[in-house]
């Protein structure tokens, strides 16, 4: 917004120089090349930050379009754990749908999350459950004309959870799953890699203006935590918990090689595998 205003400005400033009488003669040259060279760099200025924004302004461009419908935007914002031994990867399976995917689920939001939430003109989720573990579940809806304000404050991380411990203690040491040792796994070391988003896209399952995030984390086992997975993926698969190659996660668990679907993986497990969105 600020180069599009000194753009106008500069424009202004020239055009005033071309009124008869609106301007001195003994400063038109000085201003004319003072204008020209403002719109020149501006513009300069305006293309660069265009072109490393490129993905940002368009996102811009269409939450504008939807605030201008009075639109608003769900947004679902995650932490996954990657967690692989011997070429496969640990998946549990989704609570909400028939589906596996990597360790991991929704931040969930504090009492001050929720006041800036409320600032933001942002309400709970209207799609999911909302109780028992997913009480406070980071999925809510913002206005969009809120929307690139909501994202601002989250990946400031501030005013909001930044542990990643709940979750996995939750889906693999207590409460969901028990399928690990509290002894061996008091805590966990973990790498964060990236952050994944997807576009503004409307919601394949759930019929709304959807926006996605999850932080990728890779899990750095101890050598007493690696030998403890190990021995947990010489049990075998069960209907919890699953080990998949990445063959099989970018097939969304149909196995090529035999022909056959094994069962459902989330399109966002393969995301997390290749490190990016991907359309399909």
């Amino acid at each position: 917004m600020k180069h599009f205003f000194k753009i106008v400005v500069a424009i202004i400033v020239y055009g005033a120089t071309e009124i008869d009488g609106l301007v001195s003669p003994e400063l038109i040259p000085e201003l004319k090349g003072g204008a020209f060279f403002l719109l020149v760099y501006m513009l300069m200025d305006f293309l660069v930050f265009s072109y490393e924004n490129w993905t940002r302004l368009i996102l811009i461009i269409r939450c504008s379009w939807l605030a201008f419908q009075k639109k608003s935007i769900r947004f679902s914002m995650s932490y996954q754990y990657v967690i692989k031994i011997n070429d496969k990867y640990l998946l549990v399976k989704n609570s909400n749908w028939d589906q596996y995917q990597h360790v991991g689920g929704k931040y969930k939001r504090l009492p001050v999350s929720q006041a800036r939430i409320k600032d933001l003109g942002g309400g709970d989720d209207e799609k999911l459950e909302t109780e028992g573990l997913k009480k406070d579940d980071f999925a809510v809806y913002i206005p969009a004309k809120n929307a690139i304000k909501f994202l601002d404050w989250f990946n400031n991380e501030t005013e909001r959870e930044v542990s990643h411990w709940r979750e996995f203690h939750e889906e693999l040491i207590d409460v969901k799953g028990a399928v690990l040792s509290s002894k061996i796994f008091p805590y966990v070391n973990y790498e964060f890699k990236k952050r994944i988003r997807t576009p503004l896209r409307k919601s394949p399952n759930l019929k709304c203006w959807e926006i996605l995030q999850y932080d990728l984390l890779e899990l750095i086992p101890t050598p007493e935590q690696k030998i403890e997975l190990e021995k947990l993926q010489k049990k075998g698969d069960t209907d919890y918990i699953k080990w998949a190659d990445k063959e099989l996660i970018d097939n969304a668990g149909h196995d090529i090689r035999t022909r056959k679907s094994l069962y459902n993986i989330g399109a966002h497990t393969k995301w997390m595998v290749n490190g990016k969105w991907m359309s399909n």
